[in-house]
């Protein structure tokens, strides 16, 4: 059987070309009302924003017409921007009782020689602390020129240190939780600082509810470390060699860091720590030095000073601030009260030299 096509080559061409002419045609259509579909939409979309935004205007209209009719509306205002600005008010205030227990780790203790305050002057804005004060040596060699010599140099080396405890989540303890001292005497044990924290108060336990009846019961107070403990944490595997402690209440320092190194002959760490914060970057100015005779008729160092101490020292959002001496003699400066040993009557200047 044969086929024979009797259709023209050029028949053939313009039977295709008015198909696609006609799926163009038809393809052009749909597009098109898919277009006007979508303004439909979008006129739709802004007719109802129109609508809502004309309703919250005379919203808004009417409000501000009401409050223009409250006769208190400037003291309301007055208040609403005091109250916004309580977080910074708290943040800028400073606490001036730490100036004592800055002293009490500052002036030397402990020794023959001593140095004593006639008198002091505080300077919160500009943090500077100014005194006149007496030296006496009363360790040999007897020169009371030492002891100021002594007391200037070591002023250059003083630290401090702040941060907050934290609970074995890392949770912040509030400061009203965390008792540092009794009868102004720092908790201590073998060389080591701890706090007692208050676990059975509201509040105080921050990884449980108030309403947790183990919070409010009887949690009593728990002894919590502000020194590391080492040996111990690192054997539980709750401080690292890189001194970041977890899974323990500890007291997260802001100015000391740890670290550890193996040591080759037994595998056991060596410790070593680290202070950046210095307790009077700028030293001390001495002026006005003379010899003069105390009360008691010991021959004496009478003279000036001026400290420019750092300003973190005095801040109220700085919490559990501590004074650090070179020699390791510390204090909690926010619980110190024994002050009457620091102070002593002016001496008198010596007559005929």
């Amino acid at each position: 059987m044969f086929e024979i096509n009797l259709v023209p080559d050029v028949k053939a061409e313009m039977i295709r070309a008015q198909k696609i002419r006609n799926f163009i045609f038809f393809l052009c259509i749909v597009v098109a009302a898919a277009a006007v579909g979508v303004v439909v939409l979008l006129f739709a979309v802004k007719a109802g924003q129109d609508i809502r935004m004309s309703g919250q205007d005379s919203q808004l209209k009417l409000m501000s017409e009401v409050l223009g009719e409250y006769d208190g509306l400037d003291e309301l205002l007055t208040v609403q921007d005091q109250l916004g600005k309580l977080d910074e008010i708290g943040n800028n205030k400073k606490v001036l009782s730490r100036i004592f227990n800055v002293l009490n780790t500052l002036l030397p203790s402990g020794t023959a020689d001593n140095i004593s305050l006639s008198s002091m002057d505080v300077n919160l804005d500009e943090n500077t602390l100014s005194f006149e004060a007496q030296a006496y040596a009363g360790e040999e060699p007897k020169i009371n020129y030492r002891v100021l010599e002594s007391f200037s140099k070591s002023i250059g080396l003083m630290r401090y240190d702040y941060g907050r405890y934290v609970d074995e989540n890392g949770e912040v303890i509030p400061t009203r939780c965390i008792r540092e001292a009794e009868n102004g005497n720092a908790f201590a044990e073998n060389g080591a600082l701890y706090a007692m924290w208050t676990k059975n108060v509201s509040g105080c336990d921050p990884s449980k509810d108030d309403e947790d009846e183990e919070t409010t019961g009887d949690g009593g107070e728990v002894r919590i470390w502000r020194t590391p403990q080492f040996e111990t944490w690192y054997n539980e595997e709750k401080m690292g060699l890189d001194g970041v402690v977890s899974g323990v209440p500890h007291f997260e320092s802001q100015c000391i860091s740890y670290t550890g190194v193996l040591m080759e002959s037994n595998g056991k760490p060596k410790w070593a720590s680290e202070n950046n914060c210095e307790l009077a970057p700028e030293g001390i100015e001495i002026s006005n030095s003379t010899d003069a005779v105390e009360t008691g008729g010991n021959r004496v160092l009478r003279f000036n000073a001026l400290i420019h101490l750092n300003e973190e020292v005095f801040k109220f959002s700085n919490k559990h601030m501590l004074a650090i001496a070179p020699s390791g003699k510390m204090n909690v400066t926010d619980s110190y009260i024994q002050i009457g040993d620091m102070f002593a009557e002016r001496a008198e200047d010596v007559e005929g030299e």
